[in-house]
């Protein structure tokens, strides 16, 4: 079963499970998002997040009114960490078009492989289960490591866009990477569906 935006109540990633947000995540979210070494990767320390603001974080992913998706990672033993979709299902013109962030919220399930099944879930339920096209994030260039995973389940580098990102108190490189439905499908799809 789908929530109203076609998102399953849990897409099967072997080593983990992806689900939509729900308001009594909004705890993991403000841990996550304030922990000084998930953010150096992701916002940056210089941007803590809020109780307050917490809660209009999870509010943009949750209801009615969500104007963005989210879904939380988890293993078998706990939660981990999310991916946010942002998609255009009300525009014709880009309704095939899907850009997405990772984030691995707990340090000690970095570097285990969490990260790579999840967003080749993830990839695998997007080319075949919905109209989607084109994949695409666009990580720090000095993010190395995250790079090297998203090249490995599939995203390819497209070009380097610099300087921007705001990151800590300075102008940064990232790279534009995307993965293509049918390219994809042919190197991935039975690689995932061996796993």
């Amino acid at each position: 079963m789908a929530d109203a935006l076609g998102i399953p109540d849990q897409i099967n990633g072997g080593t983990v499970s992806l689900r939509p947000i729900t308001h009594g995540d909004r705890p993991l979210i403000y841990r996550w998002l304030n922990d000084p070494v998930v953010m150096a990767l992701w916002e940056g320390t210089d941007r803590p997040l809020s109780e307050v603001k917490s809660v209009g974080w999870v509010e943009r992913f949750v209801g009615d009114d969500a104007s963005l998706e989210c879904l939380i990672i988890e293993t078998v033993e706990c939660p981990i960490g999310f991916i946010e979709l942002s998609r255009y299902p009300g525009s014709h013109t880009y309704a095939h078009l899907v850009e997405i962030d990772i984030c691995i919220g707990e340090p000690s399930k970095w570097e285990r492989g969490y990260g790579s099944a999840a967003l080749s879930a993830l990839l695998h339920w997007l080319f075949t289960c919905t109209n989607t096209h084109r994949a695409f994030l666009q990580p720090r260039a000095a993010n190395e490591r995250a790079v090297h995973v998203y090249e490995k389940v599939g995203f390819r580098k497209e070009g380097v866009l610099k300087q921007a990102e705001y990151h800590h108190s300075k102008y940064q490189d990232t790279v534009m990477m995307a993965a293509i439905r049918d390219e994809w499908l042919a190197e991935f799809s039975m690689k995932f569906e061996d796993a």
